[in-house]
């Protein structure tokens, strides 16, 4: 989405502040930050050699959840996964 209109807009031509739709086995396309979604998860192993699929979740909730998440876990055993995250990487796959 660019200045509030949908089109399809090939990957090279993708800006700043740009807002994609990402769906289901699509590999994304730049890095960018989840505003809103519900039931994702990316498969980074291409970057990070993990096999396994990370949630994916906005910026507010990865926050809540952390907070969450140490309240917890205090002067336990943290695991990184635990937490979701907002960031989707370039050339991994949803």
């Amino acid at each position: 989405m660019r200045d509030g209109v949908e089109a399809d807009i090939h990957r090279n031509y993708i800006k700043v502040g740009d807002i994609i739709k990402i769906k289901n086995g699509m590999d994304i396309p730049v890095d960018g930050v989840m505003i809103h979604g519900s039931g994702v998860q990316c498969d980074e192993s291409a970057m990070t050699g993990e096999s396994i699929h990370l949630i994916k979740e906005n910026t507010e909730k990865c926050f809540q959840r952390k907070d969450e998440h140490e309240a917890d876990m205090k002067g336990g055993d943290k695991d990184h996964h635990d937490v979701p995250s907002s960031v989707l990487l370039s050339g991994t796959q949803i």
